[in-house]
């Protein structure tokens, strides 16, 4: 673990108690640090790590941060590398490659020359993995580790209930055991439905995924056993708050049909940094960074997904979709 803190107020003062020269230099040497983000996963068939590099300059900070040289290093000078260790003993070391980013959406930073390095080896989840970044070109090194979390389990259930025939709301529980280095896990539950146009054969199946609050393990030791319930009115008025979103069009007919819960997994560093950037409500908005990358910046961690099997949704959850309080007027029949 490591926090560093970025302040203004040195700045300030340097400004303040030099008031008597005209020419005040606040631009530090350059002094090279990789910013990484990342997180293995055995849920997922790919491993993707990004790896940028903090820049400095004289100017606007917004369009220097669109300029890909100013953000990307460039792949042929780098050897970004996975060791995979267990009980202590190096079993084998993963070299990553690189590849472009499609699709990148709209912000500050660069959307051209987008790079991402990744890999396709599965990741096990009995092992240690350390990820070491070399610029072959300057000698520059960083490196973090993490553990990997396992998959989750948690109990089944033949449908989801969210009313019961005599139109009193039911509430639904999902429980789950934690896994040994995870903090933070959320629930999600997805929500199917079918689109269609009378006359046209063709039909378009959607989902909606309704997230949760996270909730925080008291340890990473695993095992303890955490509980959600899903409240039956809380369903329907989701469902109703999300109209302008997927439901706007009133020439479309929908037809409800399942559920899917899903429950994802972090690691301490991540709900540690996700928690210092979190918004904050004080005036005082300087926070400390933290990052558990040595000799460089950002976050490397493990996390997992698990699925649920999709189950139906009751006969009185899908009437009550379809002329409900809350969602009589989203366009949704009887199967």
């Amino acid at each position: 673990m490591k926090f560093k803190i970025l302040t203004l107020l040195t700045i300030a003062a340097a400004l303040l108690y030099s008031s008597c020269s005209t020419d005040v230099d606040i631009i530090a040497d350059y002094k090279e640090q990789a910013v990484i983000y990342g997180f293995l996963d055995i849920s997922a068939p790919v491993q993707y790590i990004k790896v940028n590099k903090a820049f400095l300059g004289i100017g606007d900070a917004n369009q220097m941060a669109r300029v890909p040289d100013s953000v990307n290093y460039n792949p042929d000078d780098m050897t970004i590398e996975l060791e995979q260790k267990k009980d202590g003993n190096l079993v084998k070391t993963i070299r990553l490659l690189d590849t472009i980013v499609q699709g990148a959406q709209e912000g500050v930073f660069s959307k051209e020359n987008n790079i991402i390095y990744y890999t396709n080896e599965p990741i096990d989840p009995n092992s240690l993995y350390t990820l070491k970044v070399l610029n072959n070109k300057t000698g520059y090194k960083a490196e973090a580790n993490t553990n990997i979390l396992k998959n989750l389990t948690y109990l089944l259930r033949s449908n989801f209930s969210f009313i019961r025939p005599d139109g009193a709301y039911t509430s639904t529980s999902i429980e789950w055991n934690t896994v040994p280095y995870g903090k933070i896990y959320q629930l999600t539950f997805r929500f199917f439905y079918k689109e269609y146009r009378t006359g046209i054969a063709d039909t378009t199946y959607k989902s909606i995924d309704w997230r949760f609050e996270p909730q925080y393990a008291t340890n990473t030791a695993g095992g303890l056993q955490l509980k959600k319930s899903i409240k039956g009115e809380e369903f329907f008025t989701f469902l109703k708050s999300v109209k302008s979103a997927y439901f706007a069009d009133n020439t479309v007919k929908r037809i409800a049909y399942r559920g899917q819960l899903i429950i994802s997994a972090a690691g301490e560093n991540y709900q540690i940094y996700k928690d210092l950037n979190a918004p904050s409500s004080s005036n005082f908005q300087e926070k400390p960074i933290y990052t558990n990358v040595k000799n460089g910046l950002g976050i490397f961690d493990s996390r997992v997904t698990s699925e649920d099997g999709k189950y139906p949704l009751s006969p009185a959850t899908i009437d009550e979709i379809v002329g409900g309080e809350y969602t009589d007027d989203l366009g949704f029949i009887k199967p």
